[in-house]
């Protein structure tokens, strides 16, 4: 796989790659997440776009599928590496890339990017680009699995505060600032945090899309939407769902 230096997001993953399991590496979520991703992996490999320091990568290859990730941060990557390096029996291979899937080979039964991992793109264009590698990439038969939240009234009303108190203890703190383009659908956010003595900030810009968007960008693709849930449980997806799980299929097959 080919290196990319990456972008904002990139430089927010290094800043927190040591303590990310400890303050987000565990879903409450995650069983079902992990029987939704190895049932649509089947017999195949899986490519994932976003691997991280191994939330989702490593139950995945516990449970027998053979991993390919990338990430655009090496200090995340590094993480991964030491985790791996304990559990050398597990199929798992990450390099530092970014969604464009530059230098990725091979075709994979099953190509996700969950969370909202999409939304961090560096350019819509990036977006499309996805689409257009995972549809190369994917084995006949195979799913594309694109999770991001809803831009729904929830999460406007709290865009439109402009700030969010995420910890608030006597040992430190963390708030997020934002800053909401309704027109261009962006989002800016900076983060300060405290732990200790040290203070950290860092901002990035998430480019948000509704599920008809994202099946637009699929469909330029080659991809057709095969089933929308609003949880990884399969909950109905409709407009209270704060979630959107789409899986994506070859239009041709």
């Amino acid at each position: 796989m080919n290196s990319s230096e990456g972008g904002m997001v990139a430089h927010y993953y290094d800043v927190f790659a040591e303590v990310y399991d400890e303050r987000w590496g565990q879903q409450d979520y995650a069983g079902a997440e992990l029987a939704f991703l190895r049932e649509l992996a089947g017999d195949g490999s899986a490519l994932e776009v976003g691997i991280g320091t191994r939330r989702v990568a490593i139950p995945l290859a516990e449970a027998g599928v053979t991993v390919v990730g990338v990430d655009p941060s090496p200090k995340m990557l590094a993480v991964l590496a030491r985790k791996l390096a304990g559990a050398p029996h597990l199929k798992v291979e990450a390099g530092v890339g970014d969604m464009t899937l530059a230098g990725v080979t091979g075709r994979f039964g099953l190509v996700f990017c969950v969370y909202h991992t999409l939304f961090y793109a560096d350019s819509r264009e990036e977006q499309q680009q996805f689409f257009h590698r995972a549809a190369q990439l994917l084995a006949p038969g195979g799913a594309v699995v694109v999770e991001g939240y809803q831009p729904g009234q929830t999460r406007r009303a709290r865009w439109a505060k402009g700030v969010r108190v995420c910890e608030l203890s006597p040992d430190g703190f963390e708030y997020e600032l934002y800053r909401h383009d309704e027109a261009n659908q962006t989002l800016e956010v900076g983060c300060y945090s405290l732990a200790g003595a040290q203070l950290q900030y860092s901002y990035w810009v998430e480019r948000y899309l509704t599920a008809g968007q994202t099946d637009e960008l699929a469909a330029e693709a080659g991809l057709a939407l095969s089933e929308r849930w609003g949880s990884y449980a399969r909950a109905p997806f409709d407009d209270a769902s704060s979630r959107c799980v789409s899986v994506y299929v070859s239009s041709s097959s």
